[in-house]
């Protein structure tokens, strides 16, 4: 979740579970943005602001709020939503839609299947060689690496055992054709005025922002895939089409950061 105060900054604790900061804190009852929620203490891990938990009636956590540190009457009011994405860039208006299997035609579908290319990584690793792209919201916090062998051709999101090649970051090379996933692949729509796209464009610097420490789970190394194979031709809608024709043949082996949210300074009801 991006701070609003700070743009850059990247909250990661953003379970539903009380922080062990608030654990037996006595808080008052507020109206923030037409809701009411209780607000822990001032959580002492980020130094960016001055940062609050919000909690509903059953002490779920909803959203925080952030203060300036120079003028807590300057502050912004960041939601979890339903949409990872809406949360990640508080933005509203992110839609969850069917998962992205049901958009595919039968014979892409078997061969994705039997395969076992059916998580996020291994599903975008086929796209590499054409336009087509899906990212999840853990691809926007971290970018990943396309490994580019310039004498098979072969691309991969890992190193390719016995190749050496370039190493760049995942391209969008038309925007119009990323699809934005969950890890269980269902897909998001993102609102017209979402600035994912602008977000995706920042290339290198996109990177560059401070988060809280955070230890990442290891991947288990994945058996080595081989280079999927065009499908037949048939009759599909324009996506479906796309993604058949950019499979390379088989080989022998919050509202947006730059916005205010708007939200007066809110009261208690009572203390």
């Amino acid at each position: 979740m991006f701070s609003v105060l700070k743009p850059n900054f990247l909250y990661t604790d953003v379970s539903e579970d009380i922080t062990e900061n608030d654990i037996d804190v006595i808080s008052d009852l507020w109206t923030m943005d037409g809701r009411e929620v209780y607000r822990g203490s001032r959580d002492p891990r980020y130094t960016h602001a001055n940062v609050y938990w919000l909690y509903d009636e059953d002490l779920q956590r909803v959203g925080c709020t952030e203060h300036s540190l120079t003028d807590h009457g300057v502050f912004e009011i960041l939601w979890f939503r339903e949409s990872e994405f809406g949360t990640l860039l508080q933005e509203d208006g992110w839609k969850i839609s069917s998962d992205i299997w049901s958009s595919l035609p039968e014979n892409v579908f078997n061969r994705f299947v039997n395969e076992e290319w059916v998580n996020a990584e291994s599903f975008l690793e086929q796209c590499l060689y054409g336009t087509f792209r899906i990212v999840t919201p853990k691809m926007m916090i971290n970018r990943p690496n396309v490994y580019t062998c310039q004498k098979c051709g072969r691309k991969s999101l890992r190193p390719i055992p016995g190749c050496s090649g370039e190493v760049s970051l995942l391209d969008f090379p038309i925007m119009e054709k990323v699809i934005f996933v969950d890890d269980d692949l269902l897909v998001h729509i993102p609102p017209t005025d979402s600035t994912v796209f602008r977000r995706l464009q920042l290339g290198d610097d996109y990177q560059s922002f401070p988060r809280e420490p955070v230890q990442e789970e290891q991947s288990e190394p994945q058996p080595e895939a081989q280079a999927p194979q065009s499908p037949p031709e048939e009759e599909t809608t324009e996506q479906e089409h796309q993604l058949q024709q950019e499979q390379p043949p088989r080989q022998s082996r919050p509202q947006t950061p730059e916005q205010q949210s708007g939200a007066e300074e809110a009261t208690p009801e009572h203390t």
